[in-house]
């Protein structure tokens, strides 16, 4: 679906403050699920002959070993493993990469079913607010046990809303037990756009942006955005970007308030509409003197999904995305021709984490938590990581596995259109906390889109 400029009267600002306005008024919603674990099984006896007696004698073996856990209604792994046991957890996550949607039935749900008997329904969305009024929804309304999302791939501000509205299940991601292999003590783990995570979600996936362009058009990239702005003035319909609410557009925006302001540190504290509006006009003058040259004359945004089909067909000649990786993934699956490389600006670029959350009324938060938990494992990170196989950036301490693993590590190549991880790691620049995001995001909306 192709976004066409008009007037929006649903922000991500309305948005939070609902939620405010939930957590406020929520009338007695419990902010978790508390499921009754069954009863533990009696322990095993055994009977032996004592040697010269004619009764025998009865022994109780030992209990066996548990994992103790930190989360609502269980107390210990096996409890979670046995309360998951032949369910169904509802994952709400983007839809809008077939390869990525594709690997997680793969090499998640398939794994869940065989080892877990746990079935995986991932419930495509196009924007993460929609199911974030999903929850906001059902709490009004007064489901606060049983409802219909049972995980969401989350992070920035829309973790913020559903947090700030005491709407989340927890905490519980610190003590699952594959998180001693997370970094917690990392403020990029620890904070998910300058909020903190504090237990309640869990990271699956390490992200930064980065630019792709066609080599054939484009032999040397623009790195500056003074040297993109005479690239699109002189290559008229060549260059796009999605439209906010889009989390593309939006970063590509962030992008663009970094580089007018220097560089981040203005926007990590809280928000200042002082700073910015010190900032916000040169930014919507340079976008907006961009818009003209865009492709279709800046009178559509693609989505995202729709970016890569408009580069691989040579509509455009730049696409841009948060997974380093994903150009050389494409051109391994044919999707992208060989040309296609990556580039990062001089000024940096967002680097963020990925996160999966429980709402605080899911039908299966021990489901929910199992995946968690295969998700930072080094087993999965190692998938993650291949470039031969998913080609993420991994939110995991590979120091904190085994010997074998991090051979195995080591022993990746990169992919043909990624950056090496040291320029990645160079120029990856914090994000802003989420009241910048929103400000941004509306900013945006109504100084470029509706002008």
């Amino acid at each position: 679906m192709i976004q066409r400029k008009h007037p929006r009267t649903k922000t991500l600002v309305a948005l939070l403050a609902f939620a405010l306005i939930v957590a406020a008024c929520g009338g007695g919603t419990e902010s978790t699920t508390t499921t009754t674990a069954a009863p533990a099984a009696p322990a095993a006896t055994t009977t032996t002959k004592a040697p010269d007696a004619a009764a025998p004698t009865t022994t109780t073996a030992a209990p066996a070993p548990t994992t103790p856990i930190d989360a609502p209604g269980y107390s210990t792994w096996e409890e979670v493993l046995a309360a998951a046991d032949g369910t169904t957890v509802n994952w709400f996550m983007w839809g809008g990469s077939d390869t990525i949607n594709s690997n997680v039935d793969n090499d998640i749900g398939k794994v869940m079913k065989e080892r877990y008997n746990i079935t995986l329904n991932r419930v495509p969305i196009t924007d993460t607010a929609d199911v974030v009024n999903k929850v906001l929804d059902e709490s009004a309304a007064g489901v606060n046990t049983g409802g219909s999302v049972d995980m969401i791939w989350i992070n920035g501000e829309n973790f913020r809303t559903l947090k700030s509205a005491d709407l989340l299940y927890g905490p519980w991601s610190e003590s699952i037990p594959n998180a001693k292999y997370v970094p917690w003590d990392d403020p990029a783990i620890a904070n998910d756009f300058g909020e903190p995570v504090n237990g309640l979600e869990s990271p699956w996936g390490h992200a930064q942006f980065v630019m792709e362009y066609n080599t054939a058009f484009v032999p040397e990239p623009p790195t500056t955005f003074e040297a993109l702005r005479d690239w699109v003035k002189a290559n008229p319909g060549q260059f796009t970007y999605p439209a906010i609410p889009d989390f593309t557009g939006s970063v590509f925006v962030r992008t663009v308030f970094y580089w007018v302001a220097g560089g981040p540190n203005e926007f990590l504290g809280e928000f200042d509409q002082a700073v910015f509006d010190k900032y916000a006009p040169a930014v919507w003058e340079y976008l907006n003197d961009l818009e003209p040259d865009l492709w279709r004359g800046g009178e559509t945004y693609p989505e995202s999904a729709a970016m890569a089909d408009l580069l691989a067909n040579q509509e455009i000649h730049f696409n841009m995305g948060y997974n380093p990786s994903r150009a050389s993934s494409n051109i391994a699956e044919g999707t992208y021709p060989e040309s296609i490389r990556t580039f990062v600006f001089d000024t940096g670029t967002l680097s963020n984490n990925n996160y999966v959350t429980i709402p605080f009324n899911a039908a299966n938060p021990a489901g929910a938590m199992v995946i968690a938990n295969y998700m930072v494992s080094p087993e999965f990170s190692l998938i993650m990581a291949d470039p031969d196989q998913w080609g993420w950036l991994i939110p995991t301490d590979p120091t904190t596995w085994s010997a074998e693993d991090q051979a195995t590590l080591n022993s990746y190549g990169t992919g043909v259109a990624t950056l090496p991880a040291a320029v990645l790691n160079a120029n990856a620049l914090p994000e802003p906390s989420g009241d910048w995001v929103t400000a941004m995001e509306a900013g945006w909306i109504e100084n470029v889109l509706e002008k």
